[in-house]
């Protein structure tokens, strides 16, 4: 049987202000070292994980400004594929579930 490898991404929020971030140190990354199971009999292998500081000013992603999830502007270069997808309508960035039914990356 021909095998191949996907890369299965799991993403994680949590809000922390600068100190409490220091003092989680090594804590904050969840213990997924350990092999998981899936389905019948798929053992997931734990390769890396890591953590980044979301920054709206420098980054393509934001709050959506009905429901407030985070969100990237699929509609721009450097999306951020970890958040939901969203776009700006009427100066508005919008998550997938709150834009117009009818708009591209709506879901």
């Amino acid at each position: 049987m021909n095998k191949k490898t996907y890369l299965v991404k799991v993403a994680y929020l949590i809000d922390l202000s600068d100190e409490e971030y220091k003092e989680m140190g090594d804590q904050l990354i969840p213990e997924l070292e350990n092999e998981m199971i899936v389905g019948e009999n798929l053992k997931l292998d734990w390769q890396s994980s890591s953590t980044i500081l979301l920054n709206s000013e420098t980054m393509n992603c934001g709050k959506c400004f009905k429901c407030n999830s985070w969100v990237t502007d699929r509609e721009k270069p450097d999306h951020i594929d970890e958040l939901n997808n969203g776009a700006v309508v009427d100066d508005r960035l919008l998550c997938d579930e709150c834009l117009p039914e009818d708009h591209r990356w709506a879901f």
